[in-house]
């Protein structure tokens, strides 16, 4: 069998490696960049190497045409695959989503799930079809989101998830044994892709338990992390946690100071905050050091 694989990241590399140690052919890697942690695992197993601008493109398609491949594997890949790349390989397309479907369709879907409150969390392997993580699904796994679980964590735990149902996948599309789970298009929900900007912390209009998602969902690999000013200047927050007693304030306030850390006031509550960084700075601190009592977070 001739594997095509397109992938990014952590999990990239650790699906990479298991299809490897099992024994099928890699034929070609696509990825991101010329310097992308898959793209430079291949090259160092002779294994050529592309990272288009436009994966869709006539002449990139015509190029991944001659090597024949009988199967595609998206591994972490974030350019989205249109016909007739679809419809080249006989095996089908083959697509790692780090989310639960239906329910969490579209991009960054360990994310936005910690962001929604889930406390069950999902990944899931699925034969790609024309629409937006649509197609049938093949394999599915589900974990716990713990209260504290960052991103990180999620992403660590589906490292352990992913690789072993990779293998089960093209196992049971070799011997025609997988189960076809498919899609109901009127459940579920599409998630768009998250910049930046979007992990501010707007104290008035977000509860507690929204803002500590909110940071938890962004810690991990590449993430930017939520963000809020102080006198000016750009603080990370990077570890947060909720309280049991109530303490009720202003809103952006720093109201109080606690051994861990700082407390802040959000839309009905406290939260502790217990490591921040100035932006320009990698050094996490506790708060308590940096941030004067009374004053508030705009």
């Amino acid at each position: 069998m001739n594997i095509a694989y397109f992938g990014n990241g952590p999990r990239g590399v650790r699906c990479l490696n298991e299809v490897l140690e099992h024994g099928y052919r890699v034929c070609t890697v696509v990825g991101h960049s010329v310097n992308s942690d898959v793209v430079q695992k291949a090259a160092c197993l002779r294994i050529p190497t592309y990272f288009p601008q436009k994966v869709n493109s006539p002449g990139f398609v015509a190029r991944l045409q001659r090597f024949a491949p009988d199967m595609f594997v998206l591994s972490g890949y974030n350019q989205i695959l249109h016909q007739p790349l679809i419809h080249m390989p006989p095996l089908g397309v083959l697509n790692l989503h780090g989310g639960k479907l239906p329910e969490y369709r579209g991009a960054a879907p360990i994310n936005w799930q910690i962001i929604k409150g889930e406390t069950l969390g999902g990944c899931c392997i699925i034969l790609v079809d024309e629409g937006i993580d649509t197609g049938d699904i093949i394999e599915q796994a589900s974990y716990e989101i713990a209260e504290d679980d960052t991103a990180g964590d999620i992403v660590a735990k589906q490292l352990d998830l992913f690789p072993p149902m990779l293998i089960r996948a093209i196992q049971g599309i070799e011997s025609g044994s997988i189960t076809r789970v498919k899609q109901d298009p009127d459940r579920g929900a599409y998630f768009i892709r998250r910049y930046p900007k979007d992990s501010r912390i707007h104290w008035s209009n977000m509860t507690a338990q929204e803002i500590h998602n909110l940071i938890r969902a962004m810690q991990g690999p590449s993430y930017p992390p939520a963000f809020s000013f102080y006198k000016g200047e750009k603080y990370s927050f990077h570890k947060s946690r909720m309280m049991r007693e109530d303490i009720f304030g202003t809103t952006g306030r720093i109201a109080l100071k606690r051994k861990e850390g700082v407390v802040v006031i959000a839309k009905d509550r406290g939260l502790l905050v217990s490591r921040v960084s100035l932006v320009e700075s990698n050094d996490f601190v506790n708060p308590r050091y940096l941030l004067e009592t009374g004053e508030d977070f705009e």
